[in-house]
């Protein structure tokens, strides 16, 4: 919504790397002693449509009253298919999420770049960038499009309750980084976006959720 920032960059990971209203406001923050910018989950996700003409925009009615429910509706019919998401839905762990990355830029090393020069941007601020990692849960398992690991193992990187049920209490599919290999993915994705993308730190959804020994293990791998 920043209109300093050219039309293709708005909502992208290259508008950090321009001056705009945005980046100058993030310049006086560091100045005035704010030392660290913490992103929400911008690994790759499974909502939000990458390519930007598969994306719906809500046809939010200009004439309703704040109390009317119509703008809700007009959202809620397209939630589905629009750019809007938290992004605690993990697709791959170890990509930068396409849709953030200019159009065109969306496939194979052009969105590592972009997200590179976010962080190097942020950087140049004075900033520390803090990324929201989720390990805790899949956006999806078994025969699902968006399923992932049980089409490496089936039944072994996702926690199973008495029944061979994978269990859900993230949210989603939850995963197992109790078993070895569940857990070696975790701390290498994790050392994969210090060194490579030169991230600063990172907080973990739902922590709780992975054995204390295993984020012993994260801490010292990043160490």
């Amino acid at each position: 919504a920043d209109a300093t920032v050219p039309a293709p960059l708005r909502g992208t990971y290259a508008a950090f790397t321009v001056s705009s209203a945005g980046t100058r406001h993030l310049r006086a923050l560091a100045a005035a002693g704010i030392d660290t910018i913490h992103l929400l989950p911008v690994f790759d996700y499974a909502t939000v449509p990458e390519d930007r003409a598969a994306q719906s925009v809500p046809d939010i009615p200009s004439d309703a009253s704040p109390f009317s429910r119509r703008p809700q509706a007009a959202i809620t019919a397209v939630a589905d298919s629009d750019a809007y998401n938290w992004g605690y839905d993990p697709y791959h762990w170890m990509a930068p999420e396409g849709s953030y990355a200019r159009e065109g830029h969306q496939d194979g090393g052009a969105r590592t770049r972009e997200m590179r020069e976010m962080i190097g941007a942020l950087h140049g601020m004075g900033l520390q960038v803090i990324l929201d990692q989720v390990y805790n849960h899949t956006a999806a398992c078994g025969q699902d499009p968006h399923s992932v690991l049980d089409k490496v193992v089936p039944g072994y990187y996702h926690r199973l309750d008495a029944v061979g049920t994978v269990t859900s209490s993230a949210c989603c599919a939850n995963t197992a980084t109790e078993n070895a290999m569940c857990e070696r993915l975790m701390i290498d994705s994790v050392v994969r976006w210090a060194r490579w993308y030169r991230v600063d730190g990172f907080r973990f959804d739902l922590m709780g959720h992975h054995p204390r020994a295993v984020m012993e293990r994260v801490r010292a791998a990043l160490n």
